[in-house]
């Protein structure tokens, strides 16, 4: 019942942002196709998976900020909580619910759109390697998961239909732009999804060791802050 709910609470968005999202990156590659007239080499071509990757990773920001919102607070801002408080489950049980569909329908976001570029690379006789896309979605996953939990949280303490997505990207922004010094770029969530540090422009691919310590200093920030997601729908007023 409570996944049924978290899945109506956000299946239009979800939808409109899967359809979008592999739309757009399905239509780049078929326009570089279709406009680019001379024979393309594989350095080209890896250059170009890159620059999709790099969109994929700015629209799936969008996407999981919106995703993230919902929940309790909403519910509360149109009339709705109490019903929900009614029904025979605990706060923590319908915030974590909630927190699992939202990050099942981000990855989402990132595996079918992943896939289209893929299957028409492969129409176009130019395949991006399978170890280039694992990489590519380690470093979107290992990121986005800090931003991912960013998002959530502020779906939790702040209130407003525009106004917690609107928080939750400013911060992201401020992230992007403001973590970027010589000592703290390697740890900028932002960054290491965009894959810059990894990128050989003359090959057009990421190389390089897998990036372990990263993603796990990503998921151990992000861990407690979905902790306190919980907690703090636990303790507030409804």
């Amino acid at each position: 019942m409570l996944w049924y709910k978290a899945w109506l609470e956000t299946r239009m968005r979800f939808v409109i942002c899967l359809i979008g999202i592999t739309a757009l990156s399905a239509y780049n590659l078929y326009r570089m196709d279709h406009e680019v007239t001379s024979p393309v080499n594989a350095a080209f071509y890896n250059n170009v998976i890159n620059r999709q990757d790099g969109q994929l990773a700015v629209l799936w920001l969008l996407a999981f900020n919106l995703l993230a919102m919902g929940g309790l607070l909403r519910e509360k801002t149109v009339g709705a909580a109490s019903f929900t408080l009614a029904l025979p489950f605990s706060r923590a049980r319908l915030t974590i619910i909630r927190m699992a569909m939202s990050l099942a329908q981000a990855m989402t976001l990132l595996i079918i759109p992943g896939g289209a570029i893929i299957l028409m690379g492969d129409i176009f006789r130019n395949t991006q390697s399978v170890s280039q896309a694992l990489f590519h979605l380690a470093l979107l996953t290992g990121g986005g998961i800090l931003l991912y939990a960013i998002a959530f949280l502020v779906s939790t303490v702040i209130e407003g239909e525009y106004t917690a997505p609107m928080a939750s990207g400013g911060i992201t922004l401020a992230i992007a732009f403001e973590v970027g010094g010589p000592s703290l770029l390697h740890y900028n969530p932002v960054a290491f999804m965009m894959g810059g540090e990894f990128y050989d422009a003359h090959a057009g691919l990421l190389r390089g060791p897998f990036p372990w310590t990263q993603i796990v200093f990503f998921c151990s920030l992000a861990a407690p802050l979905l902790f306190l997601s919980v907690k703090s729908t636990q303790r507030r007023e409804f």
